[in-house]
């Protein structure tokens, strides 16, 4: 049994699970659209390889040629808990938790590494481009053991409504796992910035 105790903000529903809140920043000063992966340890620890620099934790390496296509130096969780992608040049994409929540995107991932599995009802896309929300992709990607990958496409177009749009607001209900071999993938439009809350369970 996982418990969060007082780390995470509540929400309720009708389960019987631990329910959290869990909202990640991205930021991108990329100049072309990036595909991020989120929580699948298993692709960025077994799959991709780890590797660890000082202090810093790198559960992705640059050896491999899917990250040498994409001209990245570092990919890594930092000591502060944040998600980085830094590419040839200084530019980053960054996966960052807001003020005053207390669980960091490695608390997470840590968690996942465990065997923990997180049930997924509900994610809130936030942007300050309406692009991001119009043409930005999803896919929840699941990783075998022995390496096979699957991918699962969620057409964001399909749960628009006119009043979020307008807000640059989309919600996206979906009924999922986030577990040791899956996890998500999300494009990244260049220069944007956009707001991601899942709504888990333990």
């Amino acid at each position: 049994m996982y418990t969060l105790g007082k780390q995470a903000p509540k929400y309720s529903d009708k389960t019987n699970g631990e329910k959290f809140l869990f909202t990640l920043n991205i930021t991108s000063t990329f100049v072309d659209t990036f595909t991020i992966n989120l929580f699948n340890v298993i692709k960025s620890v077994v799959y991709d390889g780890t590797t660890q620099v000082g202090t810093e934790f790198f559960p992705f390496t640059i050896d491999g040629m899917e990250f040498i296509n994409l001209g990245l130096s570092n990919v890594g969780i930092e000591t502060s808990g944040r998600l980085k992608y830094e590419k040839v040049g200084g530019t980053v994409l960054t996966a960052t938790t807001p003020a005053g929540q207390n669980l960091t995107y490695r608390d997470i991932f840590s968690l996942i590494s465990t065997g923990a599995y997180l049930q997924m009802s509900r994610l809130t896309i936030t942007s300050n481009f309406r692009e991001q929300l119009i043409s930005g992709t999803m896919n929840v990607v699941n990783v075998s053991n022995v390496g096979v990958v699957t991918k699962k496409s969620v057409p964001l177009v399909t749960f628009f409504d006119a009043t979020q749009n307008q807000n640059n607001i989309l919600d996206v209900f979906i009924n999922t796992h986030l577990c040791y071999n899956q996890g998500l993938e999300f494009t990244i439009l260049p220069l944007s910035t956009a707001t991601f809350q899942f709504y888990l369970e333990v």
